[in-house]
């Protein structure tokens, strides 16, 4: 199953601009902008808003003014400001965290953001739990149990960014909440529900 979703990913996935990159950053950037906004919307913001602020100390350094001009259209203006913070106290260390519990102590990072860049950016594996994920498993396994997903990845030949992303990715493209496009999807004979809605 592990192995036709993630040979799947590689054909199908989404040429997304911070899918470009392994700066841990320009990662970070694109997962606060990404929490309840959609992907369309962030790609028409997150070149021009890393032009503005190129690197973590640019950001760290610029007044929180420009940093909300900059991120306005994208709406919940907490995670501007969390950011903000959170490249301040990233600067203040003078090293960027690896490590997805050092990463919480950070403003404005939760379980699954902390999770989120660790692995996409340093690798680390620290399976992700959002909405698309907890779908996706609990329709193959008629369950969403985190540690199922910890399983998985241990089983998992493939890098753990890569795991995340694949998961992430079935769940946004194929196993979506509503309509389920079951007929494209590359683990359907392995499917406990068949897409039926959990």
């Amino acid at each position: 199953m592990l192995k036709a979703l993630l040979g799947w990913y590689e054909k199908n996935k989404r040429q997304l601009p911070w899918r470009q990159t392994h700066d841990p950053y320009s990662i970070m950037v694109s997962e606060f902008m990404l929490v309840q906004t959609t992907v369309a919307t962030v790609e028409k913001r997150y070149e021009s808003f890393l032009e503005k602020f190129p690197s973590l100390k640019s950001l760290a350094r610029a007044p929180l003014w420009k940093v909300q001009k900059a991120w306005s259209g994208l709406g919940y203006y907490s995670r501007a400001v969390n950011l903000w913070k959170a490249c301040q106290e990233i600067n203040r260390l003078g090293r960027f965290p690896s490590n997805p519990e050092e990463l919480k102590t950070l403003p404005g990072f939760g379980p699954y953001l902390a999770r989120a860049v660790a692995s996409i950016a340093f690798n680390v594996a620290a399976p992700v739990m959002d909405t698309n994920v907890r779908r996706v498993l609990l329709r193959i396994f008629g369950a969403d149990d985190p540690g199922l997903s910890e399983a998985l990845m241990s089983q998992s030949k493939s890098s753990p960014s890569k795991f995340n992303q694949a998961f992430m990715e079935l769940g946004a493209l194929v196993c979506k909440s509503k309509k389920p496009q079951c007929f494209s999807c590359p683990v359907r004979s392995s499917c406990a529900t068949q897409g039926i809605h959990p």
